[in-house]
Parts: structure tokens; C-alpha cells; sequence
């Protein structure tokens, strides 16, 4: 956890440094956000517990819908400019705190929680799932924004040729795609379903391994493979939604 929340903070350090980029703005039409307040219902007077909030946009967001929000990261650094930024702005329906997503149980329940990009970093992830069912009130619910190990294909590559020769390897040392088996874990204390919102499949291929070279190609490839649901499941972009 330690390694973790140092590559964080440095990762938004130099972001305390520029008051023009404490925080990433949301695009208040962006489609992760739209599908979950689909999902989440009125969030006016609600408390919505954003997990691993990072450069603070889904937080933004949502506080700007009319939630309470509990922001939490690890990084020390995203949660001050985060406080900074809202500060600043004279936003007051955000409350910002340093806390461990395996810590998330400690809080008071809340109506929603919300997640981009958080669950593919928690490990064990059988612990976190039940401290999430109590950090949700009884009727409650989760959205998150998540990748996807369900391709075995996928993953073979990213286990044996990711960060080798000229391929880069992406976001801290421990991360790992979010498995089916991890889904299962949640299925224990919620009603789940996994949505595929898009084919994300050949482009991650020429990005990776061509360095986008092929990205035009790649899209009209996904977009043919998205006709097909029951490829859909392959596809490197996933929401998962709890009940």
C-alpha cells in the first residue's frame, strides 16, 4: 500500500503547484457519469461516497447534481488539491479524506458509491467487497467504471509482453485488470450486473503494441465486433452496477 500511495502522490504532486490544475474539470455530459446517475436516481441531498477520487472530476460532478460527496484516495496529494480546489471555488457539499478503499467500511453508510478505474487496485479484493456492502445503506447502490481481464487472450499479452522492449506499461505496480472471479466476490453481497458499453479490443492492440499507428482501423474493427453480444464480455471496458 505504501509503494502505492507513493506513486500516487507523485503522480499528482506537481498538480498542487498550478491552481489552473489542481483538479480535471468534468465534462458534465460525459457518458460514465450520465449512465450512472441512470442507475443511481436522484442524488440531490444524497450522500455519494466517490472512491478513489483522484483529480476530483466524478467528484465535481456529482457534487454539482446536488450530492454530498465523500471524496477518498490514498494520495495525500490528490485529496489537498482537491480541498484546495473547492476552497477556492466556495464549494462546500464535498468533504475530502485520506482513506484506503479497504478502509471504505469506516465511514458513515452512504446512499451511492461511485468508482472509476478503482477496482482493478484493491487487493484482497473478498475483504473489500464486504466492507463495501457496509459502507452502503440498506436499498443503496454502486457504479463503477472498470476494466476487464475476462479475455484470456488479452491478458496472456499483458502478462508476458506488456512493459517489455518499446511496449509501456501503464499506472502503478500491483494493478491488475478486474477478473470475473472478482465480480463474483461482489455477487455475494449485491445484486450485479456487468454492462459493455463499448468494444474496446483491437484498439488496445495498436495502441500498445504499434503505438496507435492503427487506431483507425482498430475503432472500425470494434465497432464491427460490437454488433456481436456475446463477444461484448471481451471487451477491455466494463460498467459494473450493484444493487
Amino acid at each position: 500500500m505504501q509503494q502505492a500511495q507513493e506513486f500516487w502522490d507523485g503522480v499528482f504532486q506537481t498538480r498542487g503547484n498550478d491552481a489552473n490544475r489542481l483538479v480535471d474539470v468534468p465534462d458534465p455530459k460525459n457518458p460514465v457519469y450520465m449512465r450512472a446517475l441512470q442507475h443511481f436516481g436522484d442524488v440531490r441531498g444524497k450522500t455519494l461516497v466517490d472512491l478513489g477520487c483522484g483529480a476530483g472530476a466524478s467528484s465535481l460532478f456529482f457534487a454539482s447534481m446536488g450530492a454530498n460527496v465523500v471524496s477518498i484516495d490514498l494520495s495525500s496529494m490528490a485529496i489537498d488539491n482537491l480541498k484546495r480546489y473547492c476552497a477556492q471555488q466556495g464549494i462546500d457539499n464535498i468533504s475530502a479524506r485520506v482513506l484506503s478503499a479497504q478502509d471504505i467500511g469506516l465511514i458513515e453508510p452512504a446512499d451511492f458509491v461511485f468508482g472509476a478505474m478503482i477496482l482493478h487496485h484493491i487487493e484482497p479484493f473478498s475483504q473489500f467487497a464486504a466492507s463495501l456492502r457496509k459502507a452502503i445503506k440498506p436499498g443503496g447502490r454502486a457504479f463503477f467504471w472498470e476494466n476487464n481481464a475476462t479475455s484470456n487472450t488479452m491478458m496472456w499479452f499483458r502478462n508476458h509482453v506488456i512493459g517489455k522492449l518499446w511496449i509501456p506499461k501503464h499506472g502503478d505496480p500491483d494493478e491488475s485488470p478486474l477478473a470475473p472471479y472478482e465480480v463474483d466476490h461482489l455477487r455475494k453481497h449485491f445484486s450485479v450486473t456487468t454492462e459493455y458499453p463499448e468494444m474496446v479490443f483491437a484498439l488496445m492492440a495498436s495502441r500498445y503494441l504499434l503505438r496507435g499507428r492503427l487506431d483507425g482501423h482498430a475503432v472500425k474493427v470494434d465497432k464491427f465486433l460490437y454488433r456481436y453480444p456475446p463477444i461484448r464480455k471481451y471487451s477491455y471496458r466494463q460498467f459494473v452496477c450493484l444493487k
